[in-house]
């Protein structure tokens, strides 16, 4: 009886290490794929590839500062826009500039009514200069005709050939016209002398009148200056200030716009598994709703530190554009051993 009992003991002990090694063996198996690596259940659940949506942004982005200090009043253009070098894409109010302007532009009219006025009264006092002298030189015939003739009577009085009334009217006429002569010559000299001074006048004024040319054109330019004018051919892609705000060279990048769409990016956002397998330089496929139908070819050329992936494609159509959404389709298939 004791034996048997022994026997018992014996037996349910062996049972008992028996399940325990069979517990132990299933657990080591279940626990070895864990120990060899985190990426191998991981990587077995990634799919053969994925489709990451982005938005499409420029490759090249001029920015365009405001020109001045001011109050931006207007925006003459609207993002996503195609602008053109030299078109008018907003204006910038600025006081100073403004009041200069108008000084400018009053002093310039004032100086025009002067050299116009000046021009009138040199013509007239010319005119008038050219009478006096035709009468002076007139007179002067006359006076000349009646020294003449008192020289003559002058020399028959004292020979006793004519009387002294004769003579002395001779005189009388002589000196008569000798008075008409220097007066007509005073009235000649004073009319050229009043053009001579009109002369320098109108000089004096021409050359006020050019100074204050150019400093309505120096105004102008300055007034210019508050137009912010595109510098390049190409679409608008943001606008950083509102109407009423200041603006400056301060603010650099008052507006974006983006040369070159022959070439553009798009930047997608993988989950942490997915970017642990791009790598740059990597080909993706990018489509386009909007754009020409099919895939287009492009590659990884960033990954970010913030887990943002940028992709660069070839851009064959001039209706795709910044802004727009897309599809990167991302092969995840690791390439064959040897190939």
């Amino acid at each position: 009886m004791a034996r048997t009992k022994r026997l018992v003991q014996i037996g349910t002990a062996l049972a008992v290490l028996s399940a325990a090694g069979a517990t132990w063996v299933l657990l080591r198996r279940e626990s070895a794929p864990a120990a060899s690596g985190k990426a191998g259940p991981v990587q077995e659940s990634l799919p053969p590839e994925v489709v990451l949506p982005g938005t499409i942004r420029a490759r090249h982005i001029v920015q365009v500062s405001a020109p001045v200090e001011g109050i931006l009043e207007r925006y003459m253009a609207e993002p996503g826009q195609e602008v053109f070098e030299g078109q008018l894409l907003a204006r910038i109010h600025n006081e100073g500039l403004q009041a200069e302007h108008q000084t400018a532009k009053a002093d310039l009219e004032r100086a025009e009514g002067r050299v116009r006025a000046l021009e009138s009264a040199l013509i007239a006092a010319r005119l008038e200069a050219s009478r006096a002298r035709a009468e002076a030189e007139r007179v002067r015939d006359d006076y000349e005709k009646a020294q003449r003739i008192f020289e003559r009577q002058q020399f028959l009085f004292q020979e006793g050939a004519v009387g002294k009334l004769a003579f002395e009217r001779a005189k009388k006429e002589f000196e008569a016209a000798s008075r008409q002569f220097q007066s007509s010559e005073d009235m000649a000299r004073l009319a050229e002398d009043r053009v001579d001074s009109l002369t320098k006048e109108l000089d004096a004024a021409r050359k006020h009148l050019e100074a204050a040319r150019e400093a309505l054109e120096a105004a102008q330019r300055k007034l210019e200056a508050t137009e912010v004018h595109s510098p390049v051919d190409g679409v608008l892609l943001a606008r950083n200030r509102q109407p009423g705000d200041p603006v400056g060279p301060h603010v650099p990048d008052l507006l974006q716009i983006a040369v070159d769409l022959s070439v553009l990016e798009v930047v997608v956002e993988p989950e942490p598994p997915v970017l642990e397998r791009l790598s740059v330089g990597q080909p993706v496929m990018v489509e386009v709703a909007e754009g020409p139908p099919g895939a287009l070819t492009g590659r990884v050329i960033a990954l970010e530190k913030d887990g943002r992936v940028v992709v660069e494609f070839a851009n064959p159509s001039p209706a795709v554009k910044p802004g727009m959404n897309a599809q990167v389709r991302i092969s995840l298939r690791r390439p064959a051993p040897g190939l």
